[in-house]
């Protein structure tokens, strides 16, 4: 295969592992990477507690399991060699009755499956004397688990495709791609400014989502940052007077239906729920009224755009669109570029533009918030100290975003997250805003609905701590509660883009589609930045070599 030109889209941390993973095995090759944010990890990958997950729950064997631990294995020397942080500072999964025991219980055998070292399981005393504000009837232990700074990593990664003489283009948006016998066509236009991200508080280093000191990759006179400038609403705080966020509360949510024509969620109430005090959303009451009685009903006889983006309409005056609230999509004229080899990492837009190249829709994208919260207020004596590394929950199956933790940041402080919940845009940051096209692609999903039904009893359940901040820490406070709320202050929020597929299943591995020179990469594994080297090596060995991994899922289409 004669290779000259290849693409990378996405500069994720994964997108910029492959691209990096690609000039090192084809060093005459010119490697570009595109991306229509302004910098390099702006979405999932900039924006996490930190933690280098070894994946204890993973099937024994599975795909997931062998990338996270290869995945380490690269990702140590790496950091090392590099400066990076990384502190290896153990972590406690926290039961707190005996449904959770017994889940802990599971998860042990697939920690020592999966040859996970130092796994084990602690009673309370012995709980206590690795993390004294702990609390539970059982906890499991992995001493090697590490935190580390992944936006700094993909930094690094970036500088090693730079100096090897690849490139990045920012603000670049590829509309669609064309596959030829020998060659690949994307097709491309100056991305429109995308939606600023929440501010956060005046010290991002609890967190360790900034990025490193030091030039952007892409050789621009400006530093690289996943955070935004600006302060947070006193509002947010968890010590305002309000007891619920700002405009955000807890929302009713109706299930109904059966199982042939699927359930039902009225996204009126949820949205009115959120906004209906303000004036903006009185403008648009209708349209969304509009899109609600259209895509509330999955059986219903709706049309659906072929590539799961804006909704259709069938008639009527055209609905109003939201003042300032709908992000502004200009349109530049499209530039073409042809390429001997194109891989896909996009992420959030990963169906999207499978649908634009000729792929299957599914798996689709479905975009879930996840906000983090800090703790390093200095009138505090040590905040840090509260927790030496990192306690957590027990992976519930039937509810997979009920997952919090409270970890010390790899530059001191506390990170507590993450509180999920389904966004209302896959590239919306601020609380008062969504895509109406983005919503319309989620609740016109059967695959949602069907997994909001297998998931409504859990759901329901914590639904108050989704949208209140301070119902939120009293979850956290269950399980260490030494932990001061009003000293927890709003930090960073990401945007995971989430793999569900026709039936409602959340697709939580690595899936790759591959049609001539063309490779997309349709999902990650739930460990993706922590596996980041490892699978930019196994799709390098799909793409350059053709070698099938019999133990990964990695479809050939066309």
């Amino acid at each position: 295969m004669s290779i000259s030109r290849v693409a990378v889209v996405g500069a994720g941390i994964v997108g910029v592992a492959l691209a990096r993973e690609l000039t090192c095995r084809l060093p005459a090759a010119e490697v570009t990477v595109f991306d229509k944010a302004d910098r390099l990890a702006a979405h999932q990958s900039g924006h996490t507690s930190g933690i280098v997950d070894p994946a204890l729950a993973a099937q024994p064997g599975s795909a997931e399991a062998k990338l996270a631990r290869r995945g380490v294995e690269l990702l140590v020397p790496f950091v090392s060699e590099r400066g990076i942080p990384y502190r290896e500072c153990g972590q406690l999964l926290i039961a707190q009755n005996t449904d959770e025991a017994d889940r802990l219980e599971e998860i042990l055998a697939r920690a020592e499956a999966n040859s996970i070292p130092g796994v084990r399981l602690l009673d309370r005393k012995e709980m206590l004397e690795v993390e004294p504000n702990a609390r539970g009837v059982l906890a499991l232990y992995a001493p090697h688990t590490a935190v580390t700074d992944f936006t700094a990593l993909t930094e690094a990664l970036a500088s090693d495709v730079s100096a090897a003489g690849g490139t990045f283009r920012f603000g670049t948006e590829v509309t669609g791609v064309d596959v030829m016998s020998n060659e690949v066509r994307l097709r491309m236009r100056t991305a429109a400014p995308e939606q600023s991200e929440p501010a956060v508080g005046p010290d991002r280093s609890a967190s360790g989502a900034e990025g490193s000191d030091g030039d952007s990759a892409s050789g621009a006179d400006r530093d690289i940052d996943s955070g935004s400038d600006g302060d947070i609403d006193s509002d947010d705080d968890i010590g305002s007077d309000g007891d619920i966020d700002d405009q955000v509360h807890e929302a009713p949510r109706t299930y109904r239906g059966d199982n042939t024509t699927g359930p039902v969620i009225d996204f009126r109430d949820e949205l009115r729920s959120r906004f209906g005090s303000q004036d903006w959303f009185n403008q648009v009451e209708d349209t969304i009224d509009n899109l609600s009685d259209r895509f509330t009903n999955p059986a219903s006889g709706r049309s659906r755009h072929s590539g799961g983006g804006e909704p259709q309409h069938t008639g009527g005056d055209e609905p109003r669109k939201p003042a300032g609230r709908e992000r502004e999509r200009t349109v530049s004229p499209e530039d073409t570029e042809v390429f001997d080899l194109v891989i896909v990492c996009a992420g959030l837009q990963a169906d999207r533009l499978a649908a634009a190249a000729g792929f299957d829709e599914e798996p689709r994208i479905v975009p879930f918030t996840s906000d983090y919260y800090a703790i390093d207020d200095p009138a505090t004596d040590d905040p840090a100290e509260v927790v030496r590394g990192i306690i957590s929950t027990v992976p519930d199956p039937s509810s997979p975003f009920s997952e919090r933790s409270v970890v010390r940041g790899i530059r001191g402080g506390l990170v507590l997250g993450p509180n999920t919940i389904v966004s209302l845009g896959r590239e919306r940051y601020d609380k008062h805003g969504f895509d109406l096209g983005d919503m319309g692609s989620t609740v016109g999903f059967k695959g949602f609905w069907k997994f909001a039904a297998q998931t409504a009893k859990t759901a329901a359940r914590g639904a108050k701590s989704a949208v209140s901040t301070s119902a939120f820490v009293e979850e956290i406070r269950k399980f260490v509660p030494a932990i001061d709320a009003t000293n927890v202050r709003a930090d960073s929020r990401g945007i995971r883009a989430q793999a569900i597929d026709a039936e409602g299943t959340l697709v939580d591995e690595l899936r790759v589609t591959t049609r001539g020179r063309l490779t997309m990469v349709r999902s990650l594994p739930r460990s993706g930045a922590t596996s980041a080297l490892a699978t930019a090596e196994r799709i390098a060995n799909r793409v350059l070599d053709g070698s099938a991994d019999a133990d990964g899922r990695a479809d050939a289409d066309g």
